[in-house]
């Protein structure tokens, strides 16, 4: 996609940089002066800074949207009206990662009857989709997977949100949209995040939108300071907050999905909207030392590799490795390398391909692949694990956290994919459509091939740890394919390292995969000691390095529970606009 530098071919861009950039440098000497004279505090926004509260707490990824979560615990509403309330301001203040047009995964835990579920509300590929329809001329098509109408997928937030809010909420649905009414229709502040990635995803925008696109500000992307506002989706919230969601998947915004899908060549019909189900599901649970993760089922798959991960992990002294150590970023990228190869094996849709989930979280699956695991060098070969009983993710998606007075807790992680989606807003709607599609694998033979009514296999992975049956952490990431590596990498500061919450959040963070059993780089934030760097390519590892805090590794929001001393402590990622609140 364009970079910033790169929009100097807009026939206004230059002109329009003469005009703000005396602004800019008056802006820029007054803040000098002001910084020499002490008016402004020069302040770290990556220093680790733990959010405290006793009664309650929202962690999200805007500061807006943790207020209109936190104004409706302070009304009386539990974790799951403020969950929604902060779900909904997020399609609002960061419209470029989740929203009305896209889907995701909750974990409820509900202090009476102590009972944990899961709400699935991924969304689904069209009745009229087949293996072959990402295929040009036989071959893969990135522009079909992401930026066109093929790669929308039937929306399933706003179902997801009404049947969790309505099964597990107290409040209305006009209760939890207010907030983001106002958002949208008084406007915000646009941050450098929101910034740098409108400018990221421009091309995209124009492609599908046009310059007349509310999210281009006069056919050019947001610049940082200026004024977001969104009318009309103030009005489509205004509708499903009047009506229900049911407009949203039979009335007037259902007939302007399908027919912006339609005119960008994609397959969703009107049918297909108002056949979307949500599912309500039972945990998967997963066990380390005395932790019990409880994530969602495939197809949302992080959780599921986050407690593969952990079982390899066990069966070695990571406290003894120590964090940024050689062994421990060695032995993590190895095992990171064979979930990658299982993944691409063994992952789909449940309901349409058998998932040996059991085997996978097996303790026995975990002791035979970390006993593969050398310690002088790196395998090269990573294949599948063979039980008898038979990459195309971006960096997009948004997570949040919620704690309620009572102990009732929300962890939800949603998306539309790419950041900006696919780039097609309805007309008169101002919401983005997902690209979710793209996350189906590009051989027609995977079990997470493309098919009528399929959800594709999803990193998403919002999880609730319980300490000996207690809750104890709440925690989940964007980041694509990111995002169980990430979230493995904080349970285990967290855990074997001694770290606070926001600490191991802020934390160095690495990554690695592997594409058909064959290893790719470790992409590591250039925080990490260049001597465990040395010894890694002595090992045989190949290195990537990322800028210090990186939003390519994603944006964790996590809530430590402390009940020994009923505390909250949370912590909300600086790599983008995290932001928590505690009372």
């Amino acid at each position: 996609m364009t970079s910033p530098d790169s929009l100097s071919g807009h026939p206004f861009h230059n002109l329009r940089l003469r005009i703000r950039l005396p602004f800019f440098r008056t802006l820029g000497l007054l803040a000098a002066v002001l910084l020499q004279a002490g008016a402004l505090p020069a302040e770290d926004p990556h220093q680790p800074r733990n959010i405290e509260g006793r009664r309650g707490m929202v962690v999200a990824a805007h500061p807006l949207a943790a207020e209109a979560g936190m104004a409706m615990l302070q009304l009386g509403g539990n974790a799951v009206d403020a969950a929604l309330a902060t779900a909904f301001a997020l399609n609002v203040v960061e419209p470029f990662a989740s929203g009305l047009g896209g889907g995701g995964f909750m974990v409820i835990h509900l202090a009476e009857g102590n009972k944990t579920t899961v709400i699935n509300f991924r969304e689904k590929a069209p009745q009229a989709s087949f293996p072959e329809m990402f295929l040009e001329e036989g071959k893969p098509s990135r522009r079909l997977q992401t930026a066109h109408g093929l790669s929308v997928g039937v929306p399933g937030a706003p179902a997801g949100w009404d049947y969790a809010l309505k099964t597990y909420g107290t409040r209305t649905l006009k209760d939890v949209i207010e907030k983001a009414i106002r958002y949208a229709e008084e406007g915000f502040t646009v941050s450098p995040t929101f910034s740098r990635i409108n400018k990221d995803e421009y091309e995209k925008l124009l492609l599908n939108s046009g310059e007349e696109s509310v999210y281009l500000n006069n056919g050019f992307p947001y610049e940082p300071g200026d004024t977001f506002r969104n009318p009309e989706l103030a009005e489509t919230l205004r509708i499903m907050a009047d009506g229900g969601v049911e407009e949203f998947y039979t009335g007037l915004i259902a007939e302007k999905i399908a027919s912006a899908v339609r005119g960008h060549g994609g397959l969703l019909t009107l049918s297909d909207l108002a056949a979307y189900n949500v599912r309500e599901e039972p945990p998967l649970y997963g066990q380390y030392k005395n932790l019990t993760i409880a994530t969602c089922q495939p197809p949302g798959a992080g959780g599921l590799h986050v407690i593969q991960l952990l079982n390899m992990l066990e069966s070695r002294d990571v406290k003894k490795w120590g964090p940024n150590s050689t062994e421990y970023i060695h032995f993590f990228s190895e095992a990171l390398r064979f979930v990658f190869a299982d993944r691409a094996r063994w992952m789909g849709d449940p309901q349409e391909v058998t998932v040996p989930v059991k085997a996978l979280i097996g303790k026995k699956h975990a002791a035979a692949v970390a006993g593969r695991i050398q310690p002088d060098r790196i395998l090269g070969s990573y294949p599948p694990a063979d039980f008898p009983e038979t990459e195309h993710e971006k960096t997009s998606t948004t997570h949040l956290c919620v704690v309620d007075r009572w102990g009732n807790i929300v962890s939800l992680t949603q998306s539309i994919e790419s950041f900006f989606g696919s780039g097609i807003v309805p007309k008169g709607t101002g919401f983005l459509l997902n690209n979710q599609l793209g996350d189906f694998a590009d051989s027609t033979r995977s079990p997470n091939a493309p098919g009528p009514n399929r959800r594709p296999v999803s990193s998403m992975g919002p999880m609730i740890v319980f300490q000996d049956k207690t809750p104890f952490l709440v925690l989940g990431s964007p980041g694509g394919t990111r995002i169980f590596s990430t979230l493995g990498q904080i349970l285990i500061n967290v855990v074997e390292f001694g770290m606070n919450m926001d600490e191991a959040i802020e934390a160095p963070r690495f990554f690695s995969y592997s594409v058909e059993g064959a290893p790719r780089p470790i992409h590591y934030e250039s925080r990490i000691p260049s001597e465990a760097l040395d010894r890694l390519m002595a090992l045989g590892h190949s290195l990537e390095k990322r800028s210090p805090y990186d939003r390519y590794f994603g944006g964790a929001q996590g809530i430590l529970i402390r009940a020994d001393k009923n505390l909250l402590i949370g912590g909300a990622d600086s790599r983008r606009d995290g932001h928590g609140l505690g009372y």
